[in-house]
């Protein structure tokens, strides 16, 4: 049995209310490793103290009546990546909060969880568990796409992506193999550095490296076929107008 095997149905077990499975998913190894993850990312102690008591819990019972967060957990990746994704999403939704709070005024920092700020926040009532993580991920790619020389972007999908041999994609150019594959280092060059600044732009407390980028790319089925970016519902609307 495969680990995401396991995983599975480790998860199908602790939401039939398998003590065992439960106590599994909620050990001290889990919530230490969490916790982890979170101080590395940018949290500090009491932050990812908090931040993984409340991601443990709703693993269970989410509050307000809302689906235990296991629910979502579809087998498809391991489950260390889909609690690892799902802790940095709150990380990244409570930082962002703190942001939009310290430009408020005093008057404004206490009111009710429905008002403007909170929605502008991202906690809103339809969408408790926005996946900000993949947004980011996504549009920080996006944006290194544009920063890519067209034609070494074609070079590098026709080799990388569709296996096209380099002296085959040589030839139909007419260009030598080794040029071929500077052009494709240059345009992977790109992407990686331009990918990171943008990141850092973007959430500069976020700390991230261009490994755990890939591996949260891998690890995220969402990020290739999930809810359209903002930059892509910003084109869509400009398109519309």
């Amino acid at each position: 049995m495969s680990e995401q095997d396991h995983d599975y149905e480790l998860v199908a077990a602790a939401l039939q209310g398998d003590a065992d499975a439960c106590s599994q998913i909620s050990n001290s190894e889990t919530t230490r490793w969490l916790h982890a993850v979170l101080m590395k990312r940018g949290a500090s102690d009491t932050e990812a103290t908090d931040l993984t008591a409340d991601l443990i819990a709703d693993c269970f019972g989410a509050k307000e009546g809302k689906p235990p967060l296991l629910e979502k957990y579809n087998g498809k990746g391991k489950l260390r990546a889909f609690l690892t994704r799902a802790a940095i999403n709150r990380l990244i939704d409570l930082k962002r909060h703190q942001k939009f709070e310290g430009q408020l005024p005093e008057h404004l920092r206490e009111s009710s969880a429905t008002d403007e700020f909170d929605l502008v926040a991202g906690d809103t009532v339809t969408e408790p568990e926005q996946d900000h993580l993949v947004e980011l991920l996504r549009d920080a790619l996006l944006h290194a796409f544009s920063k890519c020389d067209p034609l070494h972007l074609v070079l590098m999908r026709l080799v990388v992506v569709h296996g096209v041999r380099q002296d085959l994609v040589g030839h139909l150019f007419g260009w030598s193999q080794s040029k071929v594959s500077r052009a494709i280092n240059s345009v992977m060059t790109t992407i990686k550095e331009e990918t990171m600044e943008e990141i850092l732009r973007t959430d500069p407390w976020l700390d991230l490296e261009w490994d755990d980028f890939l591996n949260l790319c891998r690890s995220s089925t969402s990020f290739f076929v999930g809810a359209p970016s903002q930059q892509e519902r910003d084109r869509s609307n400009i398109h519309v107008k």
